[in-house]
């Protein structure tokens, strides 16, 4: 009689392959899905929250005011962004440079961007905003040595 022993060791090692199989296709699923995001270096940005209230300070020291839209330029899938920046008396702040990293919430590993140029009393550039909806917008504004940080989620129209 032979002993039935050996099935054991097997199906253990059946159990682990199959978990370790499971988890690579998983891996390659969600790496090539552009709805599956990671934020980068999310530790560093964990690690400096201090800094990220400190600048937020800042903001509220300064008393600006940045208005944010998305309208369609008549291009396919082009949307003309546009910022308003304003002092705390409303007056237009003009010599600054504007930089936005802009995300669709429904595909934030795609994160777009763009320098805002003069344009007028604001702030302008055009972006291949092609899906409509809810975008993030992360801004930064440099202005002599003042530095303003700002996060708006505006709802962008289908680009016609």
């Amino acid at each position: 009689m032979r002993s039935r022993g050996w099935y054991w060791p097997v199906g253990l090692a059946a159990l682990l392959v199959g978990s370790a199989g499971a988890n690579i296709a998983l891996l390659v699923i969600t790496s090539r899905d552009a709805s599956f995001a990671v934020e980068p270096n999310y530790y560093a940005k964990a690690l400096a929250w201090d800094e990220t209230m400190a600048q937020q300070v800042r903001n509220e020291s300064l008393g600006w005011s940045l208005g944010l839209s998305a309208e369609p330029t008549g291009e396919r899938g082009r949307m003309t962004v546009a910022a308003r920046l304003t002092d705390g008396a409303g007056a237009p702040l003009p010599g600054a440079r504007i930089a936005i990293e802009a995300l669709h919430n429904a595909r934030a590993s795609r994160v777009l961007t763009a320098v805002l140029e003069p344009r007028g009393l604001g702030y302008a550039a055009v972006m291949p905003l092609a899906r409509p909806g809810l975008w993030e917008f992360r801004v930064r504004v440099t202005r002599g040595p003042d530095i303003f940080t700002a996060t708006l989620m505006r709802d962008v129209p289908e680009a016609r």
